[in-house]
């Protein structure tokens, strides 16, 4: 199949002008970094459907359509520490903003620690299953907006170069399985049992696991609030300069809040990759 090349040229200017955004939030007075609870907080009222990508309860897709034709796609892969504790429905409202800049937002979900078949590698082949289906129904390469897990998941289905994939957009990214699963906290504690064992033991599977920047060749942002207590430095340390922004006083939920200086950060990572590759060979020729 064909993937459509072209955006838009309404698209491509409203990028322009989202993209020319300076980052000015750095300068602002910021608040209190925002909690989980007050994600979850948040209503969505925008119309949205859901549509199954696959034949498991969990492999479903939430997708916010725009009234008119090939926009460009957005596929959001929400986090919660790869536990199926934590479900699709708080990044509904981040999706809502995403599609209120004219954008075909589409929110995964996906098998999780505590489904049949979730964990490694079953999460990561949800996730590029999904890849494949929003390409295939939009004619469009998605661009990736990973949280957390969701982060960790995006990056690693962007190392292959066979998927349809404009480029990735991590926040607060998990990128070495590694150290991260050496750390004390609860999502910490989860690496082990994302990898299937009862305790933690780095064998090779946690490094094939990671996430290896050098086999990336597509478009990356990396975002991290330099307040966040869940996702510390050490998980972007890889990334160029070029590729990372760090964001003064954002906590880890902040990135995904549409009402903070984090997000409007976020949107402006959005709209630079875009209008860097609009027209180009970020669009392959077949599927």
């Amino acid at each position: 199949m064909a993937l459509n090349r072209n955006a838009p040229s309404m698209f491509r200017s409203q990028f322009i002008v989202l993209t020319s955004f300076v980052f000015c939030a750095f300068g602002d007075a910021l608040a209190t970094p925002v909690s989980f609870s007050e994600v979850l907080d948040l209503g969505v009222e925008a119309d949205h459907v859901w549509r199954p990508y696959g034949t498991h309860s969990q492999q479903t897709l939430v997708h916010f359509p725009q009234n008119g034709v090939n926009e460009p796609s957005v596929l959001l892969i929400h986090g919660g520490c790869w536990s199926n504790a934590y479900g699709v429905d708080h990044a509904l409202p981040m999706a809502e903003a995403l599609s209120e800049l004219g954008l075909d937002v589409w929110a995964a979900e996906y098998r999780r620690v505590g489904d049949e078949g979730g964990g490694w590698r079953g999460s990561l082949d949800d996730i590029k299953s999904a890849i494949r289906y929003v390409a295939k129904q939009t004619g469009n390469s998605p661009l990736l907006i990973g949280h957390s897990a969701g982060g960790h998941l995006a990056l690693k289905a962007v190392e292959d170069p066979a998927l349809p994939i404009r480029g990735v957009v991590a926040l607060a990214p998990i990128t070495d399985l590694v150290s991260y699963g050496a750390e004390t906290g609860s999502c910490q504690s989860m690496v082990p049992k994302f990898m299937g064992d009862e305790n933690y033991e780095p064998r090779e599977a946690y490094r094939n696991a990671s996430v290896s920047i050098d086999r990336i060749s597509t478009p990356v942002k990396a975002i991290l609030g330099d307040a966040d207590p869940i996702v510390g430095t050490n998980q972007v340390k890889r990334f160029s300069p070029a590729q990372l922004i760090n964001v003064p006083e954002a906590g880890h939920f902040d990135l995904i809040h549409p009402k903070t200086p984090a997000f409007e950060v976020v949107k402006s990572a959005v709209a630079k990759i875009f209008s860097e590759t609009i027209g180009s060979r970020a669009e392959p020729e077949n599927e």
